[in-house]
């Protein structure tokens, strides 16, 4: 049987909770209040139990599971890449008691709190928006990539508590899953999770990643989204870097859209003019720095390097070219203010 797990994660992770929700209140200005990001800061919902769904549907199948896992002694990861992708996402939140030893073997999940202050959601809401992209990741995966995903070797870049990585543990082999991220605190609390993934802590700006070796597909979630242009053309280095020759990279950006969306980009938008449509064609880096700079942020030459940022399609084409093949674009109609770029290794 797999090993317990740990008896108590709130405790575990009381403390990252309490920091987080303090940093959530100097960049809201206090409970309830929208974030300088222009984006609310989501209430923790009530937990979602998922049994009746689960049962009605699927339940055959998700017994014969169940008992597989309850008289395995690994977890056996194979079993479950037959599931669609949605119950897969349903049975990574524990939301559900029907299937204690499915439970039992798949990670944990951090407090509803902690979820909501790292990613804006939590639970199942999380879950719909987290398998989105896991789903288009893996199709970009499968036109874009040298091998089979089962035979290569992936990173997620930012992975925080692991709510992404978890994803691909029944598509990446044992020991060939990867995770980083510049927030100890965070880390510890995706080990206490027992995400199967080896977890390093990286540079916030990095020059290189923390793992030996290179990688057939990295992916970097609401990382790009944040960075300053100085701090984003360093990520941009090392993760070429760390990529194999013909190796993907998968990003995401904001949409031009997201300047109205934003308070903090407000003063970007008004700087570009009564026609700003025409100057968004343009190839433009636009950041605003946040006043309060999480746990890790470096300074670039002096200057902050975490904030809101927007990214133009003609800046991408002009300025990443350098390490990357732009394979193109692709819009998430469930999380429209992220915008997936794929990238061929030059």
């Amino acid at each position: 049987m797999p090993a317990d797990r740990p008896s108590d994660l709130r405790t575990r992770t009381g403390a990252l909770i309490g920091a987080t929700r303090r940093r959530a209140a100097r960049l809201t200005g206090g409970p309830g209040r929208r974030a300088q990001t222009g984006m609310p800061v989501a209430p923790a919902p009530d937990r979602l139990a998922l049994d009746s769904w689960l049962s009605a549907f699927w339940g055959t199948e998700l017994d014969e599971l169940d008992t597989r896992c309850a008289a395995s002694e690994t977890v056996p990861w194979d079993a479950f890449g037959a599931l669609a992708d949605d119950v897969w996402a349903a049975l990574l939140t524990q939301d559900y008691d029907a299937y204690p030893h499915i439970r039992a073997v798949l990670p944990d999940v951090p407090d509803a709190a902690l979820q909501a202050t790292w990613n804006g959601a939590s639970g199942a809401a999380l879950a719909a928006q987290s398998v989105i992209f896991y789903a288009r990741l893996r199709d970009l995966y499968a036109r874009h990539g040298a091998r089979p995903l089962a035979d290569s070797r992936v990173l997620d870049f930012g992975c925080g508590w692991g709510r992404l990585t978890r994803f691909f543990a029944r598509d990446v082999a044992v020991g060939n899953l990867c995770g980083c991220d510049p927030v100890s605190a965070i880390l510890d609390v995706c080990r206490a999770c027992r995400v199967p993934a080896e977890l390093a802590l990286s540079e916030f700006v990095p020059r290189r990643l923390p793992f030996p070796g290179s990688f057939d597909l990295i992916y970097a979630f609401s990382v790009f989204t944040h960075l300053s242009e100085a701090a984003h053309l360093a990520c941009l280095r090392a993760l070429h870097d760390a990529l194999t020759p013909s190796g993907l990279l998968v990003v995401t950006v904001r949409p031009p859209e997201y300047l109205r969306l934003s308070e903090l980009l407000g003063p970007a938008l008004r700087s570009l003019g009564p026609d700003p449509a025409s100057r968004l064609s343009e190839a433009r880096y636009l950041f605003a720095p946040h006043d309060a700079q999480p746990l890790g942020a470096e300074a670039v030459d002096g200057e902050v390097t975490y904030g809101e940022t927007v990214i133009t399609a003609a800046y991408i084409h002009r300025r990443w070219t350098e390490w990357f093949e732009p394979a193109g674009f692709e819009l998430l109609l469930g999380d429209p203010y992220q915008v997936v770029v794929a990238l061929r290794r030059r």
